[in-house]
């Protein structure tokens, strides 16, 4: 990274979906600067690695194996990660899933409610706890989950990953309002096209050379223009929006939804 700011020197963090992706790169990135990690997925053989990358900056880490669409789950793991730390400062929602593109007359009630579970219901109680530690604790703290561009404009068509983000998004708004009081802010950000594994996980299941889709996909979007800046975004971009969001530079900001997308959204 050749970024030899420590911002974070004696701050804790919590971050889901750290198994790989954007959860990854934004555990090294707070790791890097000096926060010590909590880090939460439900897959455990890639936390494992997250943990080794982590460790490997000299920083302490956990690996906390959670589901978070289960609340029973999330209490758990806000209980460990504060165990182990005594506090934290910092939480970034990451953890989500998409609604594979389905069309309008293929989306049952179940794809519904797993969508929301993961990516609004998730979000929300684990804010609520560690908020509500932070409150008891004096603790000046930030919140950031990660949203999507597609929450403001739907240009991919799908219905309950493109509703649930705008749900986050709201989620974000008014829990800034209402935990403002306390010095605690709330944000959320916006990746548009980012590198990561899920677009490889359609590569195996289509047979393509490692790559392939996000690189289609992103060459479309260059050649429309819908990407001003021509290249696909990576996990470090989202990362370094995060530990900006995380910093006190970011003191002032509450209740935005920042977009990292080389310019495909603008509003």
């Amino acid at each position: 990274m050749g970024n030899e700011l420590k911002r974070f020197a004696g701050k804790s963090a919590l971050i889901t979906g750290a198994g790989g992706g954007i959860g990854r790169g934004i555990s090294l990135r707070l790791a890097r600067e000096g926060a010590d990690i909590a880090a939460c997925d439900i897959d455990q053989e890639r936390l494992d690695e997250t943990m080794v990358n982590i460790k490997e900056t000299g920083r302490q880490g956990i690996a906390l194996v959670c589901d978070v669409a289960q609340e029973g789950e999330i209490e758990n793991t806000a209980k460990r990660a504060l165990a182990a730390f005594g506090k934290i400062d910092i939480l970034v929602n990451n953890a989500g899933i998409g609604d594979t593109n389905k069309s309008f007359d293929e989306i049952d009630a179940d794809l519904w409610d797993k969508v929301y579970a993961v990516n609004v219901k998730g979000p929300f109680f684990l804010s609520r706890g560690i908020a509500m530690d932070m409150i008891e604790k004096k603790i000046a703290g930030k919140i950031i989950s990660i949203a999507s561009t597609e929450g403001k404009t739907n240009r991919a068509g799908s219905l309950a990953y493109a509703s649930s983000k705008r749900a986050l998004i709201g989620i974000t708004q008014g829990l800034a309002i209402q935990l403002a009081p306390h010095g605690i802010t709330v944000n959320a950000i916006c990746p548009g096209l980012i590198d990561t594994p899920i677009w490889h996980k359609a590569d195996r299941d289509m047979d393509l050379p490692l790559g392939s889709m996000v690189k289609m996909v992103g060459d479309t979007a260059m050649e429309q223009r819908q990407l001003k800046l021509l290249r696909i975004g990576t996990p470090d971009d989202i990362a370094a929006a995060v530990a900006f969001l995380a910093s006190e530079d970011a003191s002032y900001m509450t209740g935005q939804a920042i977009n990292v997308c080389g310019g495909m959204e603008f509003s």
